[in-house]
């Protein structure tokens, strides 16, 4: 960012802003058109506003006829050519009054109405309702009702409103988190709280931005709002001791260096109970995460943490709707038996009921198998295992384990089917398969562990 020029870039976006206003005071949609578009004005409110902010010089002008335009919307959304609807008129309203908010002009105007519509508006709708009821003292009942109502699916790590995914950007998972955040900015919602929202923010990223333009400017708007409320940049040391030993000392100053770890192999632990202790010099703040893993005795049962995932195995030259095993929750306490040299569909099905990204499925095969790829031409054209759901992007056949990935999913069950063969006689351990999400592992499933027995 060293040769970006801000002031530049922005003196050049407000000429060009200034070519879109019309004589009434709003904005056109494109050069050349010469009809004020009533949704696209506020959208400009928003940028001179946050010119304004920022200390970019903006012509006074230009910001006093935009509020005289959208004062006259405001007060009458009927004269927009086609908004006959009530639901039309309450959603220019809506933006009317966070343009003019935008530009340092908080009214409370229609505000009754628009509250007594709420339910005709759309979630997004709504929670930018909620955004602007929370500036008023007078409102907070009201706000905090809306609030209450929006679907958030929490984690230690995240937490990402739960909404149907919709087509169109205006609407997408990315406005709807950014509008989220800024609502409970607004709301002046708890430290956990907001980093929680970030993280779940940050998650929706491909590649290290959001997918559309619409979707960056909205996340960045949501990120300097939550930037404004943290204290100074980070300036301290954390040093980290176990039962008394020092495990790790890490300086972080600015945001050159984010994060450290450290691990401790299992064989290293200290005997009985112990005390982790991290202590903090100097100003700043500090988020940490501590995880225990371990591998228990026996068969464990499965887990449904988030996501639930069943693995079904059948037998490729015996066809049946019936699956030979099912290995969900529940422990297995008999072993598996496979006769040796045979053929078997290994079927995957992958449930949630909130909608996720960057999905990782694993299924380790068990020594006794081996994956069979069917993408050789030598194959057998008969052997073909049951189709995917589409939505399961890049499959890898390992030699001890299938790698499968989703970049999103939806609210849904969702099928992945590989084939295996049996081609080692013994006992083995079949470690459970599993499902969870790569920037929030936390929110995982897991089949249960089982015994095969290759005969």
């Amino acid at each position: 960012l060293n040769e970006f020029d801000a002031q530049a870039v922005a003196k050049e976006a407000i000429a060009q802003l200034q070519t879109l206003q019309q004589p009434d005071g709003g904005f056109s949609s494109w050069p050349g058109f010469e009809t004020s578009d009533p949704f696209v004005s506020p959208y400009a409110a928003e940028a001179l506003g946050a010119a304004q902010t920022a200390g970019i010089p903006v012509d006074d002008e230009q910001v006093r006829s935009l509020q005289r335009y959208l004062s006259d919307l405001l007060a009458n959304p009927g004269q927009t050519e086609g908004c006959d609807s009530a639901l039309c008129k309450s959603q220019i309203r809506l933006a009317s009054l966070s343009g003019l908010a935008a530009l340092g002009s908080e009214r409370q105007d229609f505000l009754a109405d628009l509250y007594e519509q709420r339910e005709q508006l759309d979630r997004v709708g709504q929670i930018k309702l909620a955004r602007h009821l929370a500036r008023f003292e007078n409102w907070q009942t009201e706000a905090n009702t809306l609030a209450n109502q929006i679907p958030i699916y929490e984690t230690g790590r995240s937490a990402v409103v739960n909404l149907p995914n919709p087509w169109g950007w205006f609407h997408s998972p990315t406005v709807s988190q950014a509008e989220v955040l800024q609502l409970s900015i607004e709301r002046g919602e708890s430290p956990e709280g907001l980093k929680r929202l970030t993280e779940g923010l940050l998650n929706l990223r491909r590649d290290g931005t959001w997918p559309t333009t619409y979707d960056n400017a909205q996340a960045l708007s949501a990120l300097v709002a939550y930037a404004q409320q943290q204290p100074q940049p980070p300036n301290f040391t954390t040093t980290v001791q176990l039962d008394g030993t020092p495990l790790a000392q890490q300086t972080f100053k600015g945001y050159d260096q984010t994060s450290g770890s450290v691990t401790v192999p299992m064989a290293e632990l200290p005997q009985g109970q112990s005390e982790l202790l991290l202590e903090k010099s100097g100003a700043g703040l500090l988020h940490y995460l501590t995880a225990y893993r371990y591998r228990p005795e026996g068969n464990p049962a499965g887990r449904l943490q988030g996501l639930r995932i069943t693995r079904n195995v059948h037998s490729v030259s015996r066809p049946t709707d019936e699956s030979l095993y099912q290995l969900g929750l529940q422990a297995v306490k008999q072993p598996l038996k496979l006769n040796a040299g045979e053929v078997f569909d290994i079927g995957l099905e992958i449930i949630t009921d909130h909608p996720v990204n960057h999905v990782i499925i694993t299924d380790p095969l068990p020594a006794g198998l081996e994956a069979v790829d069917t993408a050789f031409q030598t194959s057998n054209p008969a052997l073909a295992a049951q189709r995917d759901s589409w939505q399961i992007d890049y499959q890898e056949l390992g030699r001890d384990r299938i790698l499968a990935y989703a970049d999103q999913l939806d609210a849904g069950v969702y099928t992945l089917h590989y084939l295996a063969r049996s081609v080692t006689p013994g006992s083995f351990l079949w470690p459970g398969s599993e499902v969870s999400l790569e920037f929030a592992p936390e929110e995982l499933g897991r089949t249960a562990t089982a015994t095969l027995e290759v005969e």
